[in-house]
């Protein structure tokens, strides 16, 4: 499957989960990571369409096929409505997809390489957002979004990226 009709793929399936789930909109508003669950949804997610969808083999989150993905969230800082203020290592976030990035672009088992990541709350034309996501996009050969809502209106962003 190519990268277009994955990041479809995904984003049909992932984004009803993020957008629906109330315990996720509880992570939204606390600004907490939920990593562990968008592995074991996408896993739920990819199993649908293929057979040999494994998670942590060979120290990367998600592998099927020649296709291998790594997964982030990004909480930030940035005030939004119904969500509690708190500090947030943006910087630290991103260094971590950035840091994926470089990690898949050394492995030479899989043909295929992605990352997904999870901004939130942010969107996408956000204007200090924007800064962290030319870093971002300057590592990656195509990159996808689709802006989502979890509960209560709380923004957010789900990218699935290319990699060289």
């Amino acid at each position: 499957m190519d990268f277009d009709k994955l990041s479809s793929l995904i984003f049909a399936e992932i984004v009803p989960k993020l957008e629906n789930h109330k315990g996720i909109f509880i992570f939204a508003k606390e600004r907490a990571k939920f990593e562990g669950w968008l592995k074991v949804e996408l896993c739920e997610s990819l199993s649908k369409y293929f057979q040999n969808v494994i998670p942590e083999k060979d120290r990367i989150d998600i592998t099927f096929n020649d296709w291998a993905i790594e997964l982030k969230t990004v909480n930030t800082n940035y005030r939004f409505e119904n969500t509690e203020y708190k500090t947030r290592p943006i910087t630290k976030n991103i260094q971590g997809v950035i840091e994926d990035i470089e990690k898949l672009k050394k492995t030479s088992s899989y043909s295929n390489k992605a990352i997904l990541f999870i901004v939130f709350p942010a969107t996408h034309n956000h204007e200090n957002w924007q800064i962290h996501l030319q870093k971002i996009q300057e590592k990656l050969k195509k990159i996808r979004f689709k802006e989502i809502k979890f509960g209560n209106n709380i923004p957010g962003v789900i990218y699935f990226g290319l990699i060289e």
